[in-house]
């Protein structure tokens, strides 16, 4: 969190981070280290796509769908409403979304938390953008309707995102994925911001 305005909603990725069951931890190989005496420091990263807080591109699940080097920028700068929806998310948890927000964040306050289909399929008719959540997934453990559901609507899934002390309103969200070409999925830094910051950026 950097002040009472501005909230950074990324987990640090380190070895202890949570990974969904399958996926590789993450770790870093130290190359060379100004410790050893080496003139620089060099280090190379081992880590899923889906490592800590990571948004999903459509084509995590859709054939032919936009990889994230292909989501364009304003895709990923939007107001968001974040909404205190317990484990299961349900479509009554959308009864009071602000007509503003082209997105929601959903806290679960559970890395095994979910969203029903039903309310996937509500997000879908509401026309929103992208779906977050501080759960693991969108899904529940082995299913995966929600991800093909909200993804075969060219709708972004933002997963893994640290929401302790981040009030429930409407912000500013800035989700920035590093731009692999043909990546599914990449860790992003995120930030939510001010509501009013979407109107200062263009």
């Amino acid at each position: 969190m950097l002040s009472h305005l501005i909230y950074d909603v990324t987990h640090a990725i380190n070895s202890s981070l949570p990974v969904y069951p399958g996926d590789p931890g993450f770790s870093r190989e130290v190359l060379k280290s100004l410790e050893w005496g080496d003139p620089y420091t060099l280090s190379a990263l081992h880590l899923s796509a889906h490592a800590g807080t990571h948004i999903d591109a459509p084509s995590h699940f859709i054939r032919g769908g936009r990889s994230v080097h292909e989501i364009p920028i304003e895709r990923l700068i939007m107001m968001v409403d974040l909404i205190d929806s317990g484990t299961v998310v349900s479509p009554e948890n959308l009864s009071g979304l602000n007509p503003l927000a082209e997105g929601v964040i959903f806290r679960t306050g559970s890395l095994a938390g979910h969203i029903s289909e039903s309310a996937a399929r509500a997000c879908v008719d509401l026309r929103l953008k992208l779906i977050g959540t501080d759960a693991l997934s969108v899904d529940s453990p082995e299913e995966d309707a929600v991800h093909r559901l909200l993804l075969s609507n060219d709708m972004l899934i933002l997963e893994g995102l640290y929401l302790e002390g981040v009030p429930a309103s409407v912000h500013t969200l800035l989700c920035m994925p590093l731009k692999i070409e043909g990546a599914e999925a990449s860790p992003v830094r995120a930030i939510l911001a001010p509501a009013e910051w979407h109107r200062w950026i263009p």
